[in-house]
C-alpha cells in the first residue's frame, strides 16, 4: 500500500492538466508560427503586454512562462468575450451546447440576425459564429453588423469544454481590456509586448478604416518608444519593402506560413511572414 501510494504522488505528470489553446478561430492568427515563434520567446515574462489579442494563439501557448499578461484589442465584442470565458466559462459552455445541438445552415442565419441581451449570450453567439462561418472570418458590414456567410463544415465543433476551460485557467494572470496599441505608453524594463497586428488586407472590414501603411508607421514610432522604455518587443508582420524598412534596425527573422484566408485552395499557398525583435 505505501508503495502504491508513493507512486501517485511521484506520478503527478498524468495528471496535469492539458495547456491552453484559443477558443476561437482567428483568421490571420499565429498557431502554425509557434514553432518560429518560440525561437525568441524569453523563457520568463514578468508583464506580458498583447494588444491585438485576436485569437490569442502566442499567449495561449506561452501563459506558463507569464507571470502577469495584460491583454486588449478594439474588437469590444472580442474583449467581452475573453472576460467571459475568465469569469464565466460554465455559463457560456452550456449555452454552446445548445448551438451545437440546434446548428444548421438555417439556425446560423438566425443566430446571426439575433442581438443578444447579456454577455455571455453575446460571448456564445460570436463563438458560434466563429466555429460556423466561412474561414472563421470576423469581418463587419458599415453598420457594425457581422455579415460572414455560413461555411461550409460537415460536423464542426461548437462547444469544446476542454478548451474553453483551459483558456479560462490561462486568463486568471490576465487583465483584459478594450484599447489600441497607442494606449501602453510607460511599459517597464522588464516587460514583454507581443504585437500581431492586422495586414496584407486581410482585415479592412475589422475596423473603420482598417490597419494601413500609416498604422503600421505609427506602430513602428510607438514600438520604438517602448523599447527606448527598455521593454522587449516582438511583432509578426508582413515580408514587404515598407515593414522590412520600418524595422531595418531591429533583428528580422524569416518564416514561413500559409495563406488560409482564400476561398480558394490555389491562394493558400505558403508565403513569408516576419518575426521581428528588439533583441537578440
Amino acid at each position: 500500500m505505501d508503495s502504491l501510494i508513493k507512486f501517485l504522488h511521484t506520478e503527478k505528470p498524468l495528471l496535469d492538466k492539458p495547456p491552453a489553446s484559443p477558443f476561437l478561430k482567428w483568421a490571420g492568427g499565429k498557431r502554425q508560427m509557434i514553432p518560429e515563434i518560440s525561437k525568441y520567446m524569453p523563457s520568463k515574462i514578468d508583464t506580458y503586454w498583447e494588444p491585438f489579442i485576436g485569437g490569442g494563439a502566442v499567449f495561449f501557448t506561452f501563459a506558463d512562462r507569464i507571470n502577469r499578461a495584460i491583454l486588449s484589442d478594439i474588437n469590444e465584442e472580442l474583449v467581452l468575450a475573453y472576460h467571459v470565458v475568465k469569469t464565466n466559462p460554465n455559463e457560456l459552455i452550456d449555452l454552446l451546447k445548445k448551438h451545437q445541438d440546434n446548428h444548421s445552415k438555417e439556425y446560423y442565419y438566425k443566430i446571426r440576425r439575433e442581438e443578444p441581451d447579456t454577455a455571455v449570450k453575446i460571448t456564445a453567439r460570436l463563438i458560434y459564429l466563429n466555429k460556423t462561418c466561412f474561414n472563421g472570418l470576423y469581418r463587419v458590414n458599415k453598420s457594425g453588423k457581422f455579415n460572414v456567410p455560413a461555411g461550409r463544415y460537415k460536423n464542426p465543433t461548437i462547444c469544446n469544454s476542454e478548451v474553453i476551460l483551459s483558456a479560462s485557467r490561462a486568463l486568471e494572470k490576465a487583465t483584459i481590456m478594450v484599447g489600441s496599441f497607442e494606449k501602453i505608453v510607460k511599459p517597464k524594463s522588464s516587460d514583454f509586448i507581443y504585437c500581431d497586428p492586422p495586414y496584407d488586407g486581410c482585415f479592412t472590414d475589422y475596423q473603420a478604416g482598417g490597419f494601413g501603411d500609416e498604422e503600421q508607421k505609427m506602430l513602428q514610432i510607438t514600438a520604438g518608444k517602448w523599447a527606448d522604455r527598455g521593454a522587449n518587443i516582438m511583432i509578426s508582420n508582413s515580408d514587404t519593402i515598407l515593414i522590412n524598412s520600418l524595422y531595418s534596425t531591429y533583428n528580422i527573422h524569416v518564416a514561413s506560413a500559409s495563406r488560409n484566408i482564400n476561398s480558394d485552395a490555389n491562394g493558400r499557398a505558403k508565403i513569408n511572414e516576419l518575426v521581428i525583435t528588439s533583441y537578440d
